[in-house]
């Protein structure tokens, strides 16, 4: 720490990239310091020190696997905090700034935070102080001799509250125990009554304040008791096919949003701790313009009138059928047991057409997807899908949810009323449906280089990665910028592996998991401060939709 400060006082004045000569490990009072990055320049991404804590005082039960990662995010989020209160402006562009992304809702490992081998790393950005481009050795010496040490206490376990850290680690247990067990309890998904569901806006993940609490219908209630000693009662979402419906603006949306993002653990108080979802869960849209490579979506689509083989069908101009088409069919190849549709986001000829329509359109080359669904399900992929005006589809669901004024009812018994006074009269006569055709991308068409330099960064929504410019709306179980990140590092390893030894997609994704499982986000950077976990769900969408992606098939 002597060593730092002596070497600060000595370049106090000088160019800044005089900073550079600060590399090096140095020993504080509860952690060593390491600088893994020194920037350039005062209006560069900022540098990023390591801490490593050998003794933080955090007791075994808290390190086991099946809390680390609460640990591990509480941590954060009290880093998190102790930033944002030491960070202070002092010079030009980011000089001062000390910081790590937000944590948001969820819980996830990240990179800025982790235990191995019962060691403690901690990662966060500095910004070094600066007037121009002179070193402003005084304010410097400020954040490395007061600030970081300050920082650096606070997250020992004597400086946290335990019961604090116990009840966000034991909800966290629950929440995994209650996810491991859907299936053995014949269920898709689950909200536990008492949810707040409604955001604050379209742009906040926070909850609604004076929002209706959630509560299931009689007949849907599951009762859950825990091994941790807790026992939850909510809606149960059986395996099958679930039609949510009701009128506009009642809920019908938010309930699935509710349930793309049960994918996630959720933080106490965020009112979505007991949304819980099958981890595998994929939402699909329409997205036009999409690039599409080699997939098969014959089970979707045939007999395109341009002659395209649609058994082995590429567009660099997708539409919103033959987008969906792709996205399900990609969904499929890689691993999936659930799919979530909202018929505001589809492509209506994708979703359904009645026999008025079918009289007069002789040549269709689509399948609609209510024809499809219930195979699907025989397959093991259950669908929920939201749908207010496609009255097709109560013909095919096991279950109806009507919402309203946000509260759920099983209008299943109703819905099979009305069928029998309105039966389906379209129903083509299609080939059966058939199992995804496994793809192997080839390594140099995924390489991270762009005129001869590795890119690898995150634009608003546009992951750049080598020559590519991946737009991510449609991907709407991600939930931060910093995910937009892990994509970008994830596609480098996908293309190291894939260079290593070229396998098909899923066995690659397979080896992505297992890699991070050993390695945690240091596999996909050992520097950067800022990355949050992903699923290969996304990492897939990311690739698939890169322009210059060449596969095998």
């Amino acid at each position: 720490m002597e060593n730092l400060r002596r070497k600060i006082r000595e370049i106090n004045g000088r160019g800044y990239k005089a900073y550079k000569s600060l590399k090096g490990k140095y020993k504080y009072k509860f952690f060593d310091l390491e600088f893994l990055k020194i920037q350039g320049d005062p209006f560069a991404t900022p540098s990023v020190v390591l801490l490593t804590f050998r003794r933080h005082g955090y007791p075994e039960d808290y390190l086991k696997e099946d809390v680390r990662t609460a640990t591990e995010d509480f941590i954060y989020r009290r880093l998190y905090l102790k930033c944002r209160e030491f960070s202070e402006k002092e010079g030009s562009g980011g000089s001062g700034r000390l910081h790590v992304p937000e944590p948001g809702q969820a819980v996830f490992p990240r990179s800025a935070v982790f235990f191995r081998d019962g060691v403690l790393f901690v990662k966060f950005y500095v910004g070094l102080p600066a007037a121009g481009r002179r070193i402003l050795g005084r304010e410097a010496e400020e954040i490395f001799m007061k600030k970081i040490p300050r920082i650096g206490e606070a997250l020992l376990f004597s400086s946290l509250q335990e019961d604090r850290l116990k009840e966000h680690c034991d909800l966290f247990r629950c929440q995994n125990e209650l996810r491991s067990r859907l299936k053995d309890l014949g269920l898709v998904a689950f909200v536990g009554d008492g949810s707040v569901l409604p955001r604050q806006s379209g742009i906040s993940d926070l909850p609604m304040k004076g929002a209706k609490f959630f509560i299931s219908p009689r007949n849907l209630r599951v009762e859950v008791s825990l091994s941790c000693g807790k026992k939850v009662v909510g809606m149960g979402i059986p395996r099958g096919i679930t039609l949510i419906s009701g009128g506009g603006y009642h809920g019908k949306t938010t309930l699935l949003e509710a349930l793309q993002n049960g994918i996630y653990n959720h933080i106490n108080g965020d009112g979505r701790e007991w949304v819980i979802t099958l981890k595998d869960a994929v939402k699909i849209r329409a997205e036009d313009g999409r690039s599409v490579k080699r997939v098969d979506i014959s089970n979707f689509i045939r007999d395109l009138p341009s002659g395209l083989d649609t058994e082995d069908f590429s567009t660099e101009d997708a539409s919103g059928s033959t987008s969906m088409a792709a996205s399900i069919s990609e969904a499929l190849e890689i691993g999936t047991s659930l799919l979530l549709i909202d018929e505001d986001t589809t492509a209506t000829n994708f979703m359904i057409k009645d026999e008025r329509m079918a009289e007069l359109i002789r040549k269709e080359p689509i399948i609609p997807f209510v024809e499809r669904v219930k195979e699907l399900k025989e397959h093991g992929v259950s669908t929920v899908l939201v749908a207010g005006g496609a009255g097709e589809y109560l013909s095919v669901a096991d279950l109806v949810i009507v919402m309203e004024e946000y509260l759920p009812s099983d209008a299943t018994a109703e819905a099979r009323r009305i069928v029998s006074r309105y039966p389906a009269k379209f129903r083509g006569e299609f080939p059966p449906l058939k199992p995804p055709r496994p793809r192997t991308p080839l390594p140099e068409s995924m390489a991270p280089y762009f005129r001869g330099r590795e890119r690898i960064k995150v634009k608003g929504e546009t992951v750049l990665y080598g020559a590519e410019e991946i737009d991510t709306h449609s991907f709407e179980q991600i939930k931060t910028s910093s995910q937009l990140s892990s994509i970008a590092h994830g596609l480098r390893l996908l293309f190291e592996l894939q260079r290593r030894e070229i396998r098909p997609l899923r066995s690659l994704l397979e080896e992505w998991e297992r890699t991070l499982e050993e390695r945690g986000l240091e596999a996909l950077s050992r520097v950067s401060p800022g990355l949050f976990m992903i699923r290969r769900q996304e990492l897939a969408m990311a690739m698939n939709r890169m322009r210059r992606l060449k596969v095998l098939i």
